[in-house]
């Protein structure tokens, strides 16, 4: 004889109720995307856009190098207490040259 579950945990449902209830699930699953399919009606859309202005040939940087000393301005102010992340030693050589025995 089987002694009854003491805690939920432990407690299982009986056979056929365990797919009763995936198969609901799924079937309101459906059913919710078909309701959707339904309800939400078809809009008219437009894919002519005519001709855009930027194509490669007319670009204004196809036949003109863009300017490269111009610097891009800055888009967020440096914070008063902001700290470089490396902050560099004077006289130290840069990360990539370490010198000739590298």
């Amino acid at each position: 004889m089987e002694e009854p579950k003491r805690y939920e945990e432990d407690q299982e449902l009986p056979h056929p109720w365990e797919w009763v209830i995936i198969v609901l699930f799924s079937a309101a699953l459906a059913g919710y995307g078909l309701l959707v399919y339904h309800v939400v009606p078809d809009t008219v859309r437009i894919w002519d856009f005519g001709q855009l202005p930027d194509t490669p040939a007319e670009s204004i940087y196809s036949t003109d190098l863009p300017r490269s000393n111009a610097k891009p301005p800055r888009q967020i102010h440096k914070l008063p207490e902001a700290q470089p992340l490396n902050p560099s030693r004077p006289g130290a050589e840069p990360p990539g040259e370490q010198g000739p025995n590298r």
